[in-house]
């Protein structure tokens, strides 16, 4: 069969959804072809639509080296690296495939919600509306949108998109997802969980919807319902970095040391800039005694993270198991600078709400 050929066939199984015969097809032709931009791009296509992004990231990273002027490797790559939930790594992705493809929608909504992932609300914001201006009733686009407006702090601007897909869509699931994480966000967790289970209601599947349950209940120390919420929210949308953290959290106050480290890893691997995650882990190796490996998770934490205080408080007490005294004192007197911090501002708050004698 000639190369070519075997690119088409290899293509033609992808395409007809046989994902055994396409990796085989790919497999052989690169034994003999290991330079082919075009058959490693091919292979990893093959190995993401399988989710098996680990695999996939590291041969369209080869198929751009071999030949960068491919833009939509750059995109793929992108997606890969988005879905595996590697959100910083997905973002200059989208941005090198724009450089060549500035009107591609898709790219653009891609780009702002993993630029929301990681905190960057503004710029992400900015690519989701530059895509519901020219998709304006686009459900989906409107509810990641919205939830963006919402995580960011901006409920009125999130109140004013729920509004415009109520008229079109009120009893859907993305209405009822942004109600649910607006009341959330408000504190409003009774309505919140009414929200999220009418969600359900209309799509028993939704992993955004179980997970959403799953923090109220987290919060409300429902625990085991909070669990299996969770656990369903993984089954449909395994690489949910939030979810797997909460599910470890879970798991940790209810001594299951084995599923939370194991969770919490996987938080980890999503998302390795993640304090809450690294402090969570840190706790564990330090009641394991591991502590060098403690030390390691708790000094990336503080440096993520550098104003809490428990995080440094564990890290100075890690410092004082392993005979490090300067670093733990050094430790100590942050935790007190960070304490004397905090009850200076709680007394100017106090005051600020005082009336004024007239």
């Amino acid at each position: 069969m000639a190369a070519d050929s075997r690119l088409d066939t290899g293509r033609q199984a992808l395409e007809r959804g046989d994902m055994q015969t396409a990796e085989r097809i790919y497999r052989a032709y690169l034994k003999q072809n290991p330079r082919s931009a075009e058959g490693l791009s091919n292979l990893a296509a093959v190995l993401a639509r399988q989710g098996r992004y680990s695999e996939a990231i590291p041969n369209y990273q080869k198929a751009i080296a071999l030949d960068p002027t491919v833009t939509p490797i750059h995109f793929n790559l992108g997606v890969a690296f988005f879905r595996a939930g590697n959100f910083s790594q997905a973002i200059p992705c989208f941005q090198r495939f724009l450089a060549a493809e500035p009107r591609e929608m898709r790219a653009h909504q891609l780009l702002g919600l993993a630029l929301v992932e990681i905190g960057e609300f503004a710029r992400g914001i900015a690519e989701l509306e530059q895509v519901a201006a020219q998709q304006p009733n686009d459900a989906f686009v409107l509810f990641a949108l919205a939830t963006a407006h919402s995580r960011a702090g901006d409920l009125r601007r999130a109140g004013q998109i729920l509004q415009t897909m109520e008229g079109s869509a009120a009893n859907s699931t993305q209405v009822h997802l942004l109600r649910g994480l607006m009341r959330e966000r408000e504190g409003q967790y009774v309505e919140a969980e009414a929200e999220f289970q009418q969600a359900l209601d209309v799509d028993g599947n939704s992993p955004a919807a179980h997970a959403g349950l799953g923090r109220i209940y987290y919060r409300a120390n429902r625990d085991s319902e909070a669990i299996e919420q969770l656990d369903q929210a993984l089954t449909a949308a395994p690489q949910d970095p939030i979810a797997n953290l909460q599910l470890g959290l879970l798991f940790d106050r209810n001594g299951q040391t084995d599923r939370a480290r194991q969770c919490l890893q996987k938080a980890l691997e999503l998302h390795a800039d993640n304090p809450e995650a690294l402090y969570a882990l840190a706790k564990i190796e330090f009641r394991e005694k591991k502590f060098h490996d403690a030390v390691a998770h708790l000094e990336t934490a503080v440096k993520l993270a550098p104003e809490l205080e428990p995080m440094h408080l564990l890290l100075a007490r890690t410092y004082e198991a392993l005979g490090q005294s300067a670093r733990a004192k050094a430790e100590f007197t942050e935790v007190r600078r960070l304490q004397k911090a905090r009850v200076e501002s709680y007394q100017k708050l106090l005051e600020s709400e005082i009336p004024k004698p007239q």
